[in-house]
């Protein structure tokens, strides 16, 4: 898989992905399609529209993963896939709830194949050695069929551990999301608390600042009426002194 098959889906994207994909329409037109190709270029064509630019590759390979972890979710019957209820709406009226992905061939595209490898392995034991060369004999085909197993064993492997990894991903940028709503909330309320420590700060300033003013206005009041006292007695004592 190449790297450009790998991009990065949040969960908006993969949200969107779904929902087109769920449409009546858009399933109506898998069904019956061997390689789905025209259905996977119009979700191509509809993401563009919502801005998100994607190759058909990595819708046809999201699509799949997505498929996967649904299926291992319901078999383990635990609904912790967060688009666990959008895929069942689908798939779930399904038998075996396989549904229509675009992302694997009709029964049809894979069984003929297959047909003929069998048609090939009806040859006689007579042929010995020659046959196991041409792949036609029964023993060849055993082996083969016993490496495809292992192969499909380590596919399967692969698109879980995949599956998984998309998953922790998902939850990773929830718990970051949630930090961050969490640091905004208590930057707001730090913001808050220094406002009304600031507040109040400003508000006794004033007060201290208007007793400093009114002390002030005090004292200047009694030196005023201890100058104007001092000044009578000294007129009563210079009249004394006169009439003496």
């Amino acid at each position: 898989m190449s790297t450009n098959s790998r991009q990065y889906w949040s969960m908006s994207e993969t949200k969107a992905l779904l929902n087109i994909w769920a449409d009546e329409t858009v399933q109506q037109k898998m069904e019956g399609v061997c390689r789905n190709e025209e259905v996977i270029q119009f979700m191509v064509e509809e993401l563009a529209k919502l801005g998100i630019q994607r190759t058909t590759t990595q819708v046809r390979e999201k699509l799949k993963k997505m498929r996967h972890s649904y299926k291992t979710v319901k078999s383990d019957g635990r609904k912790t896939f967060p688009f666990f209820d959008l895929m069942d709406s689908v798939l779930g009226r399904r038998r075996g709830s396989e549904g229509q992905l675009g992302t694997s061939e009709s029964p049809k595209c894979i069984n003929a194949p297959l047909a003929q490898l069998g048609d090939k392995s009806h040859s006689t034991e007579s042929s010995g050695t020659s046959a196991m060369r041409r792949g036609t004999h029964p023993g060849f085909h055993r082996v083969r069929s016993q490496t495809h197993k292992r192969r499909d064993h380590s596919d399967t492997t692969k698109e879980f551990l995949s599956a998984m990894t998309e998953c922790h991903r998902q939850w990773l940028e929830r718990e970051q999301e949630q930090r961050r709503e969490e640091w905004e909330r208590e930057s707001k309320l730090r913001r808050e608390e220094m406002r009304q420590e600031l507040t109040l700060r400003r508000e006794e300033a004033e007060r201290e600042e208007r007793l400093r003013r009114e002390e002030m206005e005090a004292r200047s009041k009694d030196s005023e009426l201890l100058t104007s006292c001092l000044m009578q007695i000294a007129k009563l004592i210079s009249k004394d002194s006169a009439a003496l």
